[in-house]
C-alpha cells in the first residue's frame, strides 16, 4: 500500500495522547506498521518526484527522518514526535532548496524553501532578489503558485536590510530573513488517492521558486 490509511492517524492519535514510553512498547506493533505504511508513501512520492525532475539516488527509508525526539535542551520532555516526517533533498549540497513533507492529524503539510541561512547565504539571496526582482515576481505571481501556496512566507526585518534602500521596488522581498512555502492538506485529501498526485502537482509549481533560490544559493 502508497497511500496514508486511517490505521496510521489512529497510531498518531493514540500517540498525541500516550506520549510516554511504556504506551509505545506496548503498542510497538502498531507504530511498525503504521512506519511501514509511512515508508511504502514516501517510497511511491520520491518515485513522483524523479519523474519531474532529477535528485539524488537514496533509498527511500532514509528519508523517514525518526520519531524520536531530542529533549535534551527542550521544556517539553515528551520522548515521541506526534507525526512522521521527510524531508527530501533535491541536490547533492545544500545549496539545494529542500522538500519537507509532514503527516499528522489535522496538520499534515507541504513545504519548503530557506528555512535558516548563514549571513553569508543570506547575503547572496538578496543580491539575486535584487538582480532578478522581475524574475522572482513572475514566479511567485504565477497562476500555480499562488493556487498551491498563495504567498512566500517566512520573517521579514522591520526595516530595510543594510545596503538597500527603502524605495528598493523589491524591498519588501528584501527583507525576508527566511523565504519559504507551505501547502496544508486536509485529512480527507491526506487518507485519499489523490494526495500523492495533489503533491506532484504542487511540487512541479513549486520548482521554479526553488530553482530561482537554488542558483542564488550556488552563487
Amino acid at each position: 500500500m502508497s497511500t496514508i490509511s486511517k490505521d496510521t492517524f489512529y497510531f498518531l492519535n493514540q500517540l498525541a495522547v500516550n506520549n510516554n514510553k511504556p504506551w509505545f512498547e506496548k503498542n510497538r506493533t502498531l507504530y511498525e506498521k503504521a512506519r511501514a505504511e509511512y515508508l511504502a508513501f514516501v517510497t511511491r512520492l520520491v518515485e513522483g518526484i524523479r519523474k519531474i525532475e532529477v535528485i539524488p539516488e537514496k533509498e527511500p527509508v532514509k528519508y523517514v527522518q525518526r520519531i524520536y525526539r531530542d529533549i535534551r535542551f527542550s521544556k517539553d520532555k515528551t520522548p515521541y514526535k506526534k507525526f512522521f516526517s521527510s524531508l527530501i533533498e533535491r541536490g547533492p549540497e545544500t545549496r539545494y532548496c529542500p522538500l519537507f513533507i509532514l503527516i499528522q492529524p489535522g496538520r499534515s503539510m507541504m513545504g519548503g524553501g530557506v528555512w535558516d541561512p548563514t549571513t553569508e547565504t543570506l547575503k547572496k539571496i538578496r543580491q539575486e532578489i535584487d538582480y532578478n526582482m522581475a524574475g522572482l515576481k513572475k514566479i511567485i505571481n504565477a497562476k500555480d503558485f499562488l493556487t498551491h501556496f498563495g504567498k512566500i512566507q517566512g520573517e521579514k526585518l522591520a526595516r530595510p536590510p543594510k545596503g538597500y534602500e527603502a524605495d528598493n521596488p523589491g524591498i519588501e522581498l528584501l527583507k525576508f530573513k527566511q523565504l519559504y512555502i507551505q501547502r496544508d492538506f486536509d485529512d480527507e485529501l491526506v487518507l485519499s488517492k489523490q494526495f500523492i498526485p495533489e503533491i506532484l502537482k504542487s511540487y512541479k509549481a513549486v520548482l521554479p521558486f526553488f530553482r530561482f533560490f537554488d542558483v542564488a544559493m550556488g552563487e
